[in-house]
């Protein structure tokens, strides 16, 4: 049986025009900051760093870089390490680095567990894979906030993520997709206000890596919170291709 439309004798009233939906402004997103909580490359423990150097790595500014949260692990000897993973990029190389730092217990802590610390005299080791990149130069782009008229922007709820990427305009995250690694951190300038960076990259394909470096600033006024939600976003996207790598282990 097909659709029956009930018949009226009342002609229909003129159409009028609907009503737009109303405008919701997107919930801002922030990263889940830790002021004092060594951020970005610098958490890859310093004797890692100054092995990278040594060996040629990882010694002049790069694009985009980045380290995450030690890991602790024991095996089943007892034997306690910390292992760190980072990566750091720039035009010519794409470094994945793991450092492992071997721990010894030092007593045990107020609840029960075994504080640990760094092995005296070293016993560290840093993995690196150093994958050659070659293309055309990365490019830059000014994104720049629509005015908003929302009072509260800056002020009402806010959503936190350990997804660094979710804090860029939706268009550049369409872009990258989901990220081989990400990272965001914020600093604090003398001056007043926040200095937020955001670094990824993304394995498109084995030979090809997407590669993304976004940062934004902004003064204290009228408050540093709804300063940055504001703020202008500059990004740099480099599309290089990746050649096969080449695999160390560097002493700390």
């Amino acid at each position: 049986m097909g659709f029956l439309a009930r018949r009226t004798s009342t002609p229909p009233a003129p159409a009028t025009p609907a009503t737009p939906p109303a405008t919701v402004s997107p919930t801002p997103s922030r990263i889940n900051w830790q002021h004092d909580r060594p951020v970005g490359w610098t958490a890859l423990p310093e004797p890692a760093r100054r092995a990278l150097a040594a060996a040629g790595w990882a010694d002049t500014a790069p694009m985009a870089a980045y380290a995450y949260a030690p890991t602790t692990r024991r095996d089943a000897g007892g034997r306690f390490w910390r292992d760190t993973d980072a990566w750091w990029i720039d035009q010519a190389t794409l470094l994945t680095v793991r450092a492992r730092e071997a721990l010894i217990p030092l007593g045990m802590g107020a609840d029960a567990r075994p504080r640990l610390g760094v092995q005296p005299g070293g016993g560290g080791r840093v993995r690196v894979a150093a994958h050659p990149l070659s293309g055309p130069p990365p490019t830059g782009q000014r994104w720049r906030r629509p005015q908003s008229t929302d009072p509260v922007c800056g002020h009402g709820e806010v959503r936190l993520t350990d997804a660094a990427i979710e804090i860029l305009p939706r268009a550049v995250q369409d872009e990258i997709g989901r990220p081989t690694g990400q990272g965001g951190i914020r600093s604090y300038p003398p001056h007043g206000g926040y200095y937020d960076r955001v670094y990824a990259y993304r394995r498109v394909a084995p030979t090809e890596l997407l590669v993304l470096a976004a940062v934004r600033e902004c003064g204290a006024y009228p408050d540093p919170d709804t300063a940055i939600d504001a703020a202008d976003w500059h990004i740099t996207t480099y599309r290089p291709q990746v050649g096969a790598p080449s695999e160390s282990t560097l002493a700390m």
